[in-house]
């Protein structure tokens, strides 16, 4: 008989059962379970053996108490692993209930951590934006107070290159003039043959819109799409001398004599020719690529600036 089987619930009865209960116990399951009744059982006949064993062990006093003083020191034995299992599954579940809160806490830190240098950075982008349109605004009204000054129309030009779309004037006067009002728009001419790229010179009426021009910064993609450069090559010194100075407020100034007023109405009168119409391929060295049709019209300009300077 297996030494892990438990008599007393083999037999049916309790610990407490005296002899008389023990023989009747025995005597129903030994009839219940004989090999005799239970020929399709193959196990039938092992069980009957064991209800035997265990009746014969009970029925003998020192059996009988060899055997439940095992019984009680394996049942105690199993009480304590149960409570020790009891006990390994409570400190389990309290280690993944802290791993969890510690996991969860972290979360939130790190969360509150990106969250907070979000807001950080979206409010230093802010204050910037904000700082840079002052620093425009301040930058155009001076500009604007200035206006009756007479600066080189080298200076009042925007150079614009795009790569994609055929633009004429109609097109880029509609596009730019939304920075102020444009005095002239020379368009390079256009041939597939000679280059893929167009470009073109924005002359405004005044350095202020040339200055919001090329410090613009739009999403639309209608001027996205354009590269802007200072036709002179670089920021005209008359817009750096009053970033340099801080903007100082001044009067506009006026013409110093009937001489000076004449030279700048002369100075406006000669315009760069508009050259829109020209079919590049008429012209002598008709393979002249869109960088020395600038060139040129830039070294025009800047002559006439130098013979109005004399």
């Amino acid at each position: 008989m297996d030494p892990e089987v438990d008599v007393y619930a083999l037999l049916g009865v309790t610990v407490e059962a005296g002899e008389k209960e023990l023989t009747k116990a025995y005597r129903v399951k030994a009839l219940q379970h004989h090999p005799d009744k239970n020929r399709d059982n193959p196990d039938a006949a092992k069980l009957f053996h064991d209800i035997k064993a265990a009746y014969d062990m009970l029925s003998d006093p020192q059996l009988r108490s060899e055997y439940d003083e095992k019984r009680r020191a394996s049942l105690a034995k199993r009480q304590r692993q149960d409570a020790l299992s009891g006990q390994r599954k409570r400190m389990k579940s309290q280690l993944e209930k802290d791993e969890r809160e510690a996991r969860q806490t972290r979360e939130q830190e790190k969360a509150r951590a990106q969250q907070q240098m979000h807001d950080e950075a979206a409010r230093f982008r802010d204050e910037t934006q904000r700082e840079e349109a002052r620093r425009d605004r301040r930058m155009r009204e001076h500009m604007q107070e200035n206006e009756t000054m007479d600066v080189d129309e080298l200076d009042r030009t925007v150079r614009v290159r795009w790569d994609t779309g055929i633009q004429d004037r109609e097109s880029l006067a509609r596009i730019f003039s939304v920075f102020g009002e444009l005095e002239e728009i020379v368009v390079a001419p256009h041939s597939e043959h000679v280059r893929k790229r167009q470009s073109a010179l924005l002359v405004y009426k005044s350095v202020a819109a040339a200055h919001a021009l090329m410090n613009a910064r739009v999403s639309s993609p209608e001027i996205s799409a354009f590269e802007r450069f200072w036709a002179a090559g670089a920021e005209p010194r008359s817009v750096h001398e009053i970033s340099r100075t801080q903007m100082p407020s001044t009067s506009p100034r006026p013409p110093a004599n009937n001489e000076a007023a004449g030279d700048s109405t002369q100075r406006q009168q000669m315009r760069i020719p508009d050259v829109s119409a020209i079919d590049i391929r008429s012209l002598p060295g008709a393979n002249m690529n869109f960088s020395d049709f600038e060139s040129l019209t830039l070294m025009r300009m800047r002559l006439h600036q130098d013979a109005l300077a004399k």
